[in-house]
């Protein structure tokens, strides 16, 4: 019991972080799209400011459960960054109902998701 007891406990934390970092990435594509309202953006610059969301959220999520954990920051945010890319991709497997030729692209999100949660462990 007491094993079970620990492996919820360490759960707990990286849900809780990945929750948060899905509302920061709902905030901040809400704030993106009224600047898309307001200006006239072009395709790039919507997709820098995608990117952008990725890395702050991320980063953010490796932040707050590297000062959750104390030990192996770093882990501990690259493992909720590649959680948070895991549920990116499969929004994306069930929304196109496939990957549709964007391998590079997903790995490059996947590689920024990662170290960006790791950065974010490092730096708490």
């Amino acid at each position: 019991m007491d094993q079970m007891e620990r492996s919820k406990n360490s759960a707990m934390p990286v849900l809780v972080d990945l929750v948060a970092m899905y509302v920061i990435t709902g905030l901040l594509l809400v704030f993106l799209a009224a600047l898309l309202g307001r200006m006239d953006l072009s395709d790039a610059a919507v997709s820098i400011g995608i990117i952008a969301t990725y890395i702050v959220s991320c980063f953010a999520g490796g932040f707050l459960i590297g000062k959750k954990k104390k030990r192996k920051k770093y882990l501990w945010g690259l493992c909720v960054g590649a959680f948070y890319f895991a549920v990116l991709l499969l929004g994306n497997l069930v929304v196109n109902r496939g990957l549709d030729g964007q391998l590079v692209q997903m790995l490059t999100t996947a590689v920024l998701c990662i170290l960006s949660g790791m950065a974010g462990g490092m730096l708490s």
